[in-house]
């Protein structure tokens, strides 16, 4: 039994270390193929001419990416006009390109979140006895939960904000 033993840590020991070794040598990165999705996007930019893209030599290969002048430009205009939700960007970028004031964005976003919230709470009160359709159902009640976390998370961020007006007023 124990030679057994000895011979699958042996075995292990050895796999570990040839993994190791086609790592070392992998000039494909083969063996990190689940990291890949990270990279992809930055090597996109690169090629657009929105990003700057500098290899790092020292011990591993990494690369060091730089925003170019016609990459903040596109990123200003996005963070105007984002596609996705822009009171989050308005929250957390809003110094970049002008300024905003946070309550009245939650005020704001709370109010689009609401109307979206109810929308899919009237399609899954048309959808809730259509079996044909649960898969169409499940989407709804999946936009109702989203919708209530982004409620939930621009009335924490109007009561953070009163509770700071209300802290300076007193303050003051």
């Amino acid at each position: 039994m124990l030679t057994i033993i000895l011979i699958l840590v042996i075995v292990v020991i050895l796999a570990s270390l040839i993994v190791a070794a086609l790592r070392r040598h992998d000039s494909n990165n083969y063996f990190d193929q689940d990291r890949q999705p990270f990279y992809a996007e930055p090597d996109e930019l690169v090629d657009c001419g929105l990003l700057y893209s500098q290899k790092d030599y020292e011990g591993k290969e990494a690369h060091t990416y730089t925003v170019t002048p016609a990459g903040e430009a596109g990123l200003r205009a996005w963070l105007r006009e984002p596609t996705n939700d822009p009171g989050f960007l308005m929250r957390n970028y809003a110094g970049i390109v002008e300024r905003h004031d946070p309550l009245e964005v939650a005020r704001s976003r709370r109010s689009i979140h609401a109307a979206r919230k109810a929308e899919y709470e009237r399609l899954e009160q048309l959808l809730v006895n259509r079996p044909e359709w649960r898969y169409a159902l499940a989407a709804s009640r999946l936009g109702i939960r989203f919708e209530r976390a982004c409620l939930t998370f621009w009335n924490d961020v109007a009561n953070e904000n009163s509770a700071e007006r209300r802290d300076q007023s007193e303050a003051d």
